[in-house]
């Protein structure tokens, strides 16, 4: 009796480290939504959000604003999941895949075309605090994603000729080559900073002024003066914005891999003006991917209004 006395109270023990052990798995890895049938867990939005929180918990931020914008980041991040959540799960619905061949071949094309090795390709995600298959990953969504955008919305979009005419006429200048923009650049690591200062320069601030004080740019001590660039030298991001400004104007904040940054111009050179038919297919390709990006956030959203989503963080 005194035998099955111990091991009875063993075995208690055992299934108590046991349940302590599972709450505390569950505390640290807890559900943070439910997409239908899907759930989002906690240790799934830490790894999206962790190669953005090393700016934000920066020592220039104080408890309070790095908890603010902690959840805001958090919350961003969470819709991204959710969204990813609901087009994998009407992926698979209608039956599609990507192969992991598919992906290497993704892959290869990406080396070819930035002229990388798998090393140097390596390297460069790992700056980004990415690891080689978290790329693998999220190429393989992409493609899942742009695969669905096909069944679910493409046959939808029609350009018309008079749209296209009128994308030309409306921006003409955008359609120059050579075009050169003398620029400044404000260059800061905080977003709450950043933003304070674009409040100085709505408020007529010096922009020279400003980038002196503020940006940590290396020619910041010159007003952050940049020099002179043919547009067509940027990223798209980038040169979206700065193809907009006329001169003694600045674009909004753009997120950039160096940090955040604000543009000036402080000179443009007119460049030669491309023909309506030199440039008719770009703009039929630029007004077909606006509006397929449009129709697709408008079928996402409908999906959303249908699916049972809980929020738990």
């Amino acid at each position: 009796m005194k035998k099955m006395t111990k091991w009875l109270l063993y075995s208690f023990i055992l299934i108590g480290l046991s349940i302590c052990s599972t709450l505390s798995a569950e505390t640290v890895d807890r559900i943070v939504a439910i997409v239908n049938s899907d759930i989002i867990t906690f240790a799934q939005l830490n790894k999206e959000t962790d190669r953005y929180r090393k700016n934000i918990e920066s020592p220039e931020n104080s408890d309070v604003k790095i908890k603010a914008l902690i959840d805001e980041l958090n919350t961003k991040m969470l819709n991204s999941l959710i969204d990813q959540s609901l087009t994998q799960q009407e992926a698979k619905k209608y039956n599609i895949e990507v192969s992991e061949a598919e992906v290497d071949g993704a892959i290869e094309n990406v080396k070819k075309i930035r002229s990388l090795s798998k090393e140097a390709l390596e390297k460069a995600l790992e700056q980004e605090g990415l690891t080689f298959k978290e790329y693998r990953d999220s190429l393989k969504k992409q493609i899942l994603q742009a695969r669905l955008i096909n069944y679910a919305v493409k046959s939808k979009v029609v350009i018309t000729e008079v749209e296209i005419k009128k994308q030309y006429e409306t921006n003409a200048e955008k359609y120059t080559t050579n075009k050169k923009y003398h620029l400044k650049n404000i260059l800061m690591k905080d977003k709450g900073k950043i933003d304070e200062v674009k409040k100085k320069l709505d408020g007529k601030e010096d922009f020279s002024a400003l980038a002196k004080q503020y940006s940590m740019a290396p020619n910041a001590s010159d007003g952050g003066d940049l020099g002179a660039f043919d547009v067509a030298s940027f990223s798209a991001g980038i040169k979206d914005s700065i193809s907009l400004l006329k001169k003694d104007e600045y674009t909004d904040i753009i997120q950039t891999p160096q940090g955040f940054q604000i543009f000036y111009a402080v000179e443009i050179e007119q460049g030669n003006s491309k023909t309506f038919e030199q440039v008719r297919d770009e703009i039929q390709e630029s007004l077909y991917q606006e509006q397929v990006k449009e129709k697709f956030e408008t079928w996402l959203e409908s999906l959303k209004k249908k699916a049972h989503i809980k929020i738990l963080l």
